[in-house]
């Protein structure tokens, strides 16, 4: 059964005649005749019978009514569903940040969306790249704001976000004392890093090769709060974004080390299966941050 049938023979268990419901659908009558006839052949048995100018419902089709109001009531709720849906009335934003989207990059992001479409949920996960990418993959978020790049080829890419990071020891390590360090000195002093393989890791270690100095983290730690507070605490130094420390720093807990030979920056980018697959909300959160950071930003 189709439910244009289905929608054609309660017009005329309503309107009690074939071309009154035509009217009512905007089409001819012979179409509607013709999809009545289709319905009757499925079902088997006469579903009207004429009585005078009126069509009038035998036995089958009075059975056939009475499921078919409650189908059709339950299909106009779902097409109400799917329109408040679409048009971000009700929803769920689903996805994954590493912790500079959540907390300095994306915030007033989420704040305008929250503003515009409140009736959207907004569940976020937190994690480093690896983790987001496999939530991602297991279909558990729609988007994931991660550090590029990320080497899959199977997913969507946008880059919107480009910030330094800066090396940093606390105000009373030796090393801050110095106008300017080599880049040998963070390993010499006590690297506090990020885990081997993440990749924020694997860009500062690109530097640190290409000055043929091989990285020996004494620390790793996923959290750039806890390495930024372990550094602040004079356990060794570390590379981290400029948002990161910038407090620390104008505060004078933290300092800024001066590296003439070396530069560290990162990109940071949503990553997604597919820009047409997603759903009205996910797809107009990725427009939003286009918005406000268009090109691949900075930093």
């Amino acid at each position: 059964m189709e439910i244009r049938q289905l929608r054609y023979f309660m017009s005329v268990v309503r309107l009690g005649a074939v071309g009154a419901a035509a009217d009512a659908h905007f089409i001819s009558q012979p179409a509607v005749s013709v999809q009545l006839k289709k319905l009757e052949e499925e079902v088997g048995e006469p579903l009207f019978e004429r009585r005078g100018r009126r069509m009038v419902l035998t036995p089958a089709g009075d059975h056939l009514a009475r499921g078919v109001e409650s189908v059709l009531a339950q299909m106009d709720a779902l097409d109400a569903s799917l329109a408040r849906f679409k048009g971000l009335e009700t929803g769920t934003l689903k996805m994954g940040n590493i912790d500079a989207a959540s907390i300095y990059v994306l915030p007033e992001v989420y704040r305008a969306f929250h503003t515009r479409y409140p009736g959207v949920q907004i569940e976020i996960i937190v994690g480093d790249t690896q983790t987001l990418l496999e939530a991602l993959a297991r279909g558990g978020i729609e988007l994931a704001t991660t550090t590029l790049p990320i080497g899959e080829r199977n997913l969507e890419t946008r880059p919107f976000y480009r910030e330094r990071l800066i090396a940093v020891a606390a105000a009373g390590h030796p090393l801050a004392h110095q106008k300017q360090v080599v880049i040998g000195d963070l390993v010499t002093h006590g690297l506090i890093a990020y885990p081997a393989g993440s990749t924020t890791r694997r860009l500062i270690d690109a530097v640190f090769a290409d000055r043929d100095v091989a990285v020996r983290a004494t620390m790793e730690i996923s959290s750039p709060e806890a390495i930024r507070r372990l550094t602040q605490a004079g356990l060794g130094v570390s590379v981290l974004p400029e948002a990161v420390v910038e407090a620390g720093i104008e505060r004078g807990s933290l300092v800024a080390l001066s590296i003439p030979e070396a530069r560290f920056e990162r990109h940071i980018g949503m990553v997604y299966r597919d820009r047409d697959g997603l759903s009205p909300a996910a797809r107009t959160f990725l427009e939003m941050v286009e918005a406000e950071f268009p090109g691949t930003g900075s930093a």
